[in-house]
């Protein structure tokens, strides 16, 4: 216990005294003006201020479409690119069960 008591002896007069000098260093600087650097006020921008919504494309009479898909060759032709494409031979099968951790808690 009278370990104690010293070290109180000894700290507490040095912190009162750090404790008053930051206090009136504080109270001193307040009568400052701003550095010339920082702004005195503060201007607000919204995000939003050059924002332009997304516009849906006019509308367009469905048999000119059908006839365009048709002149396209349709979903038959997306269907033959897809049966032919082949995948690359130097990337791996996808593994359905990669992400699971074997049923064992982590």
């Amino acid at each position: 216990m009278s370990t104690l008591r010293r070290a109180l002896k000894t700290l507490l007069p040095g912190s009162l005294v750090l404790l008053v000098s930051t206090a009136t260093a504080q109270i001193a600087g307040a009568g400052q003006a701003e550095p010339a650097g920082l702004p005195t006020q503060l201007h607000y921008q919204s995000v939003f201020s050059a924002y332009q919504a997304d516009v849906d494309p006019p509308v367009q009479s469905w048999r000119e479409a059908n006839e365009r898909v048709g002149k396209i060759g349709g979903w038959r032709t997306y269907a033959r690119e897809a049966a032919s494409a082949e995948p690359a031979k130097d990337t791996p099968a996808a593994d359905p069960h990669a992400g699971h951790h074997g049923g064992a808690k982590p």
